[in-house]
């Protein structure tokens, strides 16, 4: 057989048409087929590929003793060669080409599939044969047109261009804290070649993702157009990975060490197939050394991070790095928005949205227009309008109940622990479900570096107890009573405080039995920081009678504990 061909028809998916390439300028030939100019550029060749919709080939012109050529279309499976015969040059129509190729792939047998030593992974086969028909939303591929509101960041950009001698950049963190902004705004400045894939819940399915990946790659370079023809014909290859082999092998071929590239794929959170997550492993093993990866996700993948981390070849961003600084909040607020705002009200907004990007907008577009910004800053908390619709339609709403009954249930605390959580919800658990939401980067933020003790964003947090009270009113004094209990059995009266003077009063007739007038006189002196011995003095009574007193107090009112007796009565109109 003659040597590799030098032209290739390409059907391209991400252009919806058929493309012309020449391996040795690397470049897309002015040629339409079947136009005029087509038939004289087929009477001059002798030979070139064909990678169509319904499959690949190499066709070659053969020359009877007389008369003009006729062309073959051959193609090589485990070791068999397959011919069929195409006819004429003015015969080689699109809808010919794609009718022989369609005919030397439906006439492979399976049993060729499954000789040799490299078996087919059924499993796989079965995912990559079912080929997604739609075609591609180019808008996915393209960067993100920066916003007129933009804060440019020198500090972080600085950090993504160091970054690119690592294989990783991980960009972690919740919702609306700027991570494609800022990538957007990366590339855009520094001029990086790049691959951009805006991923969504759809794309999380093999043979799609590695459609919209091969395309996003084909946007950085028109050449790799061949490599599209591996999800167009799956049965030539084992597995995924040896796709990914194929493609890897394609890169290195057709670029030079100084031929940069960042492949970015943005919202990856939405990806939670592992064929998906191994695939991207494995790219990330074997990654060319002029090629960087970068994911912006509001978790963190399932990949080997902890590898990449210790080989010093990942770069994190992660929430407390992304938060607008003052001087970036400063920047946004009064040169960005043009807001009348002091530098005073411009840190106490930073302060209280803790630098949440989403959330200074936020407010800054409640303050346009505004005469009282100043009240108006002074009362900025969660349960602003805005924020409480942006969190529940961009959080609470997406989690699974558990999730969601975890985060209304624990959300009146201002420190988190397991334990803690356990008793206010009444149910075991919790550790498990802390630990997710760290993972989730659902708005904790970790106060020490062992693990155990959370707290919840604060604007988060009031946003969530705007919604308890909301959908659970009647909840809430039986979580702060659950709260103060446990405070009390582990000596943190301290705590105690703030769960009694944020609890809404109670009912009387939620208790069965009422005070008698000198168990309300003890318990009047309890309210005042009496001990026993000076109630016992006041009252005069003995001191058994008036731990009797007490003991009494305790049952009626369900609690265990004077600290508890002191909680539950300010809950309550018992005096």
């Amino acid at each position: 057989m003659p040597k590799a061909a030098r032209y290739t028809l390409v059907w391209s998916s991400c252009h919806q048409t058929y493309e012309l390439h020449e391996s040795q300028s690397n470049g897309v030939q002015d040629v339409v087929p079947e136009s005029p100019a087509w038939l004289t550029w087929v009477d001059q060749v002798s030979s070139f590929a064909f990678h169509g919709r319904n499959g690949s080939y190499t066709m070659y012109k053969e020359h009877k003793q007389r008369g003009e050529g006729y062309w073959y279309a051959y193609v090589r499976v485990k070791g068999k060669l397959s011919k069929r015969y195409l006819g004429r040059g003015i015969d080689l129509t699109l809808p010919r080409l794609e009718q022989v190729a369609h005919e030397l792939w439906r006439d492979i047998p399976d049993t060729q599939w499954q000789k040799g030593n490299d078996p087919v992974d059924q499993s796989d086969r079965h995912m990559l044969s079912e080929l997604p028909t739609d075609p591609l939303l180019a808008t996915k591929l393209y960067v993100p047109r920066l916003r007129p509101h933009l804060v440019h960041r020198p500090r972080l950009i600085q950090r993504l261009q160091q970054g690119m001698e690592r294989t990783l950049t991980l960009i972690s963190a919740p919702v609306g804290f700027g991570k494609s902004m800022l990538l957007s705004d990366w590339l855009t400045s520094r001029t990086i070649p790049a691959a951009w894939l805006s991923l969504e819940p759809q794309d999380n399915e093999p043979t799609r993702f590695l459609s919209y990946l091969l395309a996003a790659l084909q946007t950085a370079d028109s050449h790799l157009t061949m490599t599209k023809q591996m999800l167009h014909h799956p049965l030539q290859f084992s597995s995924m990975e040896a796709m990914l082999t194929l493609l890897i092998n394609d890169l290195l071929r057709r670029a030079t060490a100084r031929d940069h590239l960042v492949l970015v794929l943005d919202n990856y959170h939405v990806i939670t197939h592992e064929s998906i997550h191994q695939a991207l492993s494995f790219l990330l093993e074997h990654l060319p050394p002029w090629m960087h990866l970068v994911l912006a996700t509001r978790e963190d993948p399932p990949l080997p991070l902890a590898r990449l981390r210790g080989r010093d070849n990942l770069l994190e961003l992660r929430a407390a790095d992304l938060r607008f600084t003052q001087e970036e909040a400063d920047t946004f607020l009064i040169e960005v928005m043009k807001l009348p705002l002091s530098q005073e009200e411009s840190a106490l907004l930073q302060a209280r949205t803790e630098g949440w990007i989403t959330g200074l907008q936020l407010a800054a577009f409640s303050l346009q227009d505004r005469a009282d910004s100043g009240a108006f800053i002074m009362a900025f908390s969660g349960s602003h309008h805005y924020v409480v619709d942006y969190l529940l339609e961009e959080v609470l709403n997406r989690q699974s109940p558990v999730i969601q009954d975890f985060l209304l249930q624990t959300c009146i605390l201002d420190r988190l622990c397991a334990p803690l959580c356990d008793a206010v919800r009444n149910q075991d658990g919790s550790q498990a479900l802390l630990d997710y939401l760290e993972h989730a980067n659902l708005f904790l933020v970790a106060l020490d570096d062992t693990g155990k003790w959370y707290r919840y964003h604060r604007l988060f947090a009031e946003a969530l107890r705007q919604q308890l009270q909301q959908t659970a009113p009647a909840l809430i004094p039986h979580l702060h009573l659950r709260a103060s209990r446990w405070y009390e059995q582990q000596g943190l009266d301290a705590e105690i405080v703030s769960h009694v003077r944020t609890t809404p009063v109670l009912q009387p007739d939620l208790f069965i039995e009422r005070l008698t007038t000198r168990e309300r006189e003890v318990l009047q002196l309890l309210l005042k920081g009496a001990s026993n011995r000076e109630i016992a003095h006041h009252l005069v009574l003995s001191m058994n009678t008036v731990k009797k007193h007490v003991l009494n107090i305790c049952r009626k009112l369900d609690v265990r504990s004077r600290a508890q007796v002191i909680a539950k009565t300010r809950m309550q109109p018992l005096l």
